[in-house]
């Protein structure tokens, strides 16, 4: 797969045609998310898929923006184990299966929800794992579709610090550490409203993700933004030079980081 004109196509689809996918799809789908690297991978997971008339009335007032469900052929839904992380594991695995469906000409879009419970019971889903994501799938019906330019995207200089919280990092300096390409693409990452909520710190040997926190977003849709950043990030080391880790969870040192920003996250380099 090209992560990178995947990662740069990428888009949220918000109209679809009624056509559902093929089931063959789905298979190749999962098989690849069950092969495919995770970001806690002791955590389990597991994905089910729904057609429009299996989940649509069943969910509609629970998932979705202020209570709308976007109306898509196919739904796929992630229940995880809890467990520290959970959240952003999912988010990086769910935005993984998104550029795989995106390699199979399938479009997407991140549903939000508020109350896993009352998921599982409309969809009767017996497990104990907690619903995590869901993921609507189809085909985009165009005529009234309008995507949003990345143009107003935040550039590399103002997303990576060096050392600490406010010394902006440089491209000839990312370039001499072959990073530029990989905080090009994190840069790419889709989040909540846009928000653009992540920024990193290159701190010797190491890379740390610290994500704002404000009324805006909620912790979920925070955890969500954080695996999928890390997700992007992780896909270019990996391809361009070695198999990064990342580990979820703060550093004992101080960064300066602003009260409104917190660290979720750091891999080695």
């Amino acid at each position: 797969m090209d992560y990178k004109k995947l990662i740069l196509n990428r888009k949220s689809v918000r109209d679809f045609k009624d056509t559902s996918i093929d089931t063959k799809h789905f298979s190749e789908i999962e098989n690849y998310i069950e092969s495919s690297k995770k970001l806690l991978p002791e955590i389990e997971v597991e994905m089910r898929m729904y057609d429009f008339k299996d989940c649509y009335e069943k969910i509609n007032e629970l998932a979705g923006y202020n209570g709308f469900l976007i109306q898509a052929p196919n739904y796929i839904i992630i229940l995880s184990d809890v467990k520290e992380g959970y959240i952003e594991n999912s988010g990086y695995i769910g935005e993984r299966l998104i550029l795989k469906a995106e390699d199979l000409g399938i479009d997407s879009c991140w549903i939000t929800f508020k109350d896993s419970k009352s998921i599982k019971e409309r969809l009767n889903i017996s497990s104990d794992k907690e619903v995590t994501a869901i993921i609507a799938l189809g085909y985009e019906d165009d005529r009234n579709s309008k995507h949003k330019s990345t143009s107003d995207r935040l550039g590399v200089e103002e997303i990576v610090f060096m050392d600490e919280w406010g010394n902006n990092a440089n491209v000839t300096e990312l370039e001499e550490r072959y990073l530029l390409d990989a905080f090009s693409y994190a840069r790419m990452a889709p989040s909540s409203l846009n928000r653009q909520p992540w920024r990193f710190i290159i701190d010797g040997g190491k890379v740390i993700l610290a994500v704002k926190t404000d009324d805006f977003s909620s912790d979920y849709e925070g955890s969500i933004d954080t695996g999928i950043a890390m997700l992007y990030f992780s896909l270019i080391i990996d391809t361009t030079m070695f198999d990064l880790k990342w580990y979820v969870g703060s550093l004992n040192k101080d960064y300066k980081i602003p009260a409104d920003y917190k660290i979720v996250g750091y891999c080695c380099i």
